[in-house]
């Protein structure tokens, strides 16, 4: 029905041992006619030693048994959870999801299957309804996703299932932490969906597949909306997507929403931003336009104004080469390929208006800095005067205060003069000491643009 594996290829279950993915992966056997080149990956996040155990053991008998290839991955998530506190599920599943794209990039695969089901599409249905969704939540678990994560038994229930797994006298072992009531989807499955059944509607989970089928509908046709659109409303380039603000404000509401969501997804692929957040963003560019104050969202990515369009940019990559500053040429332009970053230093005149300066560029008192320029970043004890601040305060204190996440600070280019004196923290604060006063004889505008590594290198040719 939905295509999602073709003769000869490689496929790799996700095996955990339960009745789901044993099951999943005896019906994939089973398709002789098929030829397909099966692994099972068994993903160990060691939080249960004895059952991990088991499950390894049915893991290897299985695949001798069924003529399958195995492959089991540990990843100490105890470990991880002592060095920071974080969701367990959620941290589980980035986890799992990273080891199967380790293990499909390492092999070659064609499709990683998943055993989700019917059941599951429900649950994660309601789930998100109870925490507030939007369009895309309610489309639920797609059967396909990335044109790589495929759910073939996802529209068959979990009683078909456990009747196959019966007929087939096939073997699991059950999961004890899905008996734990501490973890909401256990709640839902266990007490909320079965009351909702026996007192609302004993059809509850057909009215949610019902629901999750119309969403999915809706969703796939604003999608072809967008891409009609977009073309011309949203540009990219490595690290940064733009948007035109000028169409994207006369747009309807909902389709703002959309064009924000696939900017979001083309700025960093594989992550889907929350409704919430998606919501945020589309109310503050509203009311603020040109003026909008720049915010961050998942893993420092900010989202700005600037020059009439709405930019999403990703944190600034980690030279790769070591080097710990970059020369600039001043006046003049520097194109710093390990950054992907150009830096325009010139003469000019003040401003005719202050608030139209955006956060990639500075006007500064070029008399107060002593030359050479550079470009380093953040180490320890560094200080500065931010601009309309009442004195100098420590770099790590102004991170802080402007919530700047953890895993940024050390991406973000700092302008410092001779003197190591931080003159611009790039994309964010003047120095309060390089400010343009009544006094100030030579003004230079300094500004930064990010561009793909092919405009850097066409840059550098030229030059």
């Amino acid at each position: 029905k939905y295509g999602l594996i073709t003769p000869k290829s490689t496929i790799i279950v996700g095996f955990s041992g339960g009745i789901d993915s044993v099951c999943l992966l005896h019906i994939l056997k089973s398709l002789t006619e098929y030829e397909l080149d099966l692994w099972a990956l068994y993903v160990n996040h060691q939080l249960r030693p004895a059952e991990n155990q088991k499950e390894i053991e049915l893991l290897n008998r299985l695949g001798s048994e069924w003529n399958v290839h195995t492959r089991q991955v540990s990843i100490n998530l105890p470990e991880m959870l002592r060095q920071k506190q974080q969701s367990l599920q959620l941290l589980a599943r980035k986890e799992r999801y990273q080891a199967f794209k380790n293990f499909q990039q390492e092999i070659g695969a064609d499709r990683i299957a998943l055993a989700h089901h019917q059941d599951d599409q429900a649950e994660t249905i309601l789930y998100r309804i109870i925490r507030g969704t939007g369009l895309d939540g309610l489309a639920g678990i797609p059967i396909i996703r990335d044109n790589l994560y495929i759910r073939p038994l996802l529209e068959v229930s979990r009683a078909e299932i456990t009747q196959y797994a019966v007929d087939n006298h096939l073997e699991w072992i059950e999961d004890s932490s899905n008996r734990k009531l501490i973890y909401c989807r256990n709640r839902i499955r266990q007490k909320l969906l079965p009351e909702l059944e026996t007192i609302y509607n004993p059809r509850i989970k057909q009215g949610l597949l019902r629901l999750g089928e119309f969403a999915r509908e809706q969703v796939d046709f604003m999608e072809q909306l967008v891409a009609d659109c977009s073309e011309e409303l949203i540009q990219t380039a490595e690290h940064t997507v733009r948007i035109k603000l000028k169409p994207f404000l006369e747009l309807h509401p909902f389709m703002q929403y959309q064009i924000l969501k696939k900017a979001a997804a083309a700025v960093e692929p594989g992550y889907r931003l929350e409704s919430r957040q998606l919501d945020q963003i589309r109310e503050k560019v509203n009311r603020e336009k040109n003026y909008f104050k720049s915010m961050h969202i998942y893993k420092g990515i900010e989202v700005m104004v600037s020059e009439d369009w709405i930019v999403f940019r990703h944190p600034y990559p980690t030279p790769k080469t070591g080097q710990s500053s970059f020369a600039l040429q001043a006046p003049g332009v520097t194109a710093i390929s390990e950054l992907n970053l150009e830096v325009a230093i010139n003469p000019a005149l003040p401003p005719g208006e202050w608030n139209r300066v955006n956060r990639t560029e500075v006007y500064v008192d070029a008399g107060k800095i002593n030359l050479p320029l550079k470009i380093r970043f953040w180490k320890t004890g560094d200080c500065f005067w931010p601009l309309g601040a009442p004195g100098r305060q420590k770099l790590h204190d102004y991170y802080i205060n402007a919530k700047i996440p953890r895993q940024q600070r050390h991406k973000i280019p700092l302008l410092v003069d001779r003197d190591d004196q931080i003159i611009w923290i790039m994309g964010y604060r003047l120095d309060n000491g390089f400010k343009i006063t009544s006094q100030t004889r030579e003004v230079w505008h300094i500004s930064q643009e990010r561009l793909s590594k092919t405009d850097i290198v066409k840059k550098l040719i030229d030059n």
